[in-house]
């Protein structure tokens, strides 16, 4: 049987392995994140979102931020989680059912590939998703549900240069070897985001600075056209 940290060490990820190992960390993964709660709550402000807005909180878990995301769109405002493990996405709904059951919260169990939402996003979170950032068509879904002027904010992790960073770095990634299927671009995260025309500007590091929080845009959409972008460029 192969190690997880050595079935990392592919181009991209496997959704059957995500499916597996969230499988096994859905009952203790909030236990495992409270050093990340801090960062979780600086994400979400950096979101900036306004009420009435529509935000989507991607690859969500058990849906710690969806209510940090219904307060700040206000009582007009609308959430939608999407998490593809059964396991996690049914705690995240349990969550909202804690809390009266808020109609401005939903949970989509999926893949992002297969997110077919039925309004598009203002602002949208992806909180440590880095295998749906290296997915090209979890990406183009991405693109496709947003609305013009969408604000996208990443928090996860990164790798620092080898040369200095090689002992965070080694430990970070045997620490993750679960939490993800693939090491790919951990030095970019962004770099997919960046190949539709995202511009990314990175607001906070932590952690030694192998955690990030950054903001991605992209340029205004020219008159006419209704897509926020056309088509990827190769980075």
């Amino acid at each position: 049987m192969t190690l997880p940290l050595l079935e990392n060490l592919r181009n991209a990820p496997d959704l059957s392995r995500a499916l597996a190992n969230y499988r096994r960390l859905a009952d203790g993964y909030d236990g495992t994140c409270k050093r990340i709660e801090a960062l979780r709550l600086k994400a979400v402000q950096a979101l900036a979102l306004r009420a009435g807005e529509t935000v989507f909180d991607i690859a969500c878990g058990t849906g710690p931020t969806l209510p940090l995301l219904a307060r700040a769109v206000g009582p007009s405002g609308h959430v939608i989680g999407v998490e593809l493990s059964p396991e996690m996405s049914g705690q995240a709904r349990q969550r909202i059912a804690a809390l009266n059951g808020d109609t401005r919260m939903h949970v989509e169990c999926c893949a992002v590939e297969e997110f077919r939402p039925a309004a598009r996003a203002d602002a949208m979170l992806l909180s440590y998703t880095h295998d749906v950032l290296q997915s090209p068509h979890a990406v183009e879904r991405l693109v496709a549900a947003a609305l013009p002027g969408v604000r996208i904010v990443l928090l996860g992790m990164k790798t620092l240069p080898w040369l200095w960073g090689w002992p965070v770095n080694a430990f970070n990634l045997y620490r993750a070897r679960r939490y993800l299927t693939t090491y790919a671009n951990l030095n970019r995260p962004w770099r997919l985001l960046e190949a539709w025309g995202g511009q990314v500007q990175l607001l906070h590091t932590a952690l030694w600075g192998s955690a990030y929080i950054a903001l991605v845009t992209f340029p205004p959409t020219p008159a006419g056209r209704e897509s926020t972008v056309s088509s990827p460029t190769h980075p």
